[in-house]
């Protein structure tokens, strides 16, 4: 019961600390919770004696894991453009051009 109280108290702190320091507090909630709970649960899955027994595994996945889904957001945020057409170019009518003396 204490290792999940652990990995709970992981998740919460990993997302309230990225909360805390980002400009978007709510894709900062999601992204710190969704990858914080998918890395322990990555790390439940894989090695479930070391995250049960070790109390540093259950953080060390949460941080993993929200930095994972920083990351592929990230990168999904960068390339979500990458295969449309480029924008058609506007008429520029805001430029203004100023004559010093008698025009020719």
């Amino acid at each position: 019961m204490t290792t999940i109280l652990g990995a709970l108290l992981a998740v919460a702190v990993v997302t309230a600390a990225l909360v805390a320091t980002s400009l978007d507090r709510r894709t900062a909630a999601l992204l710190g919770a969704a990858g914080s709970t998918t890395g322990n649960f990555l790390a439940w899955v894989v090695a479930p004696h070391a995250w049960a027994e070790v109390p540093l595994v259950p953080w060390v996945a949460a941080v993993a894991g929200t930095v994972a889904s920083i990351a592929l957001w990230s990168a999904t945020r960068l390339y979500a453009g990458i295969f449309e057409p480029p924008r058609a170019a506007r008429d520029d009518d805001t430029a203004a051009l100023a004559t010093v003396g008698p025009e020719r």
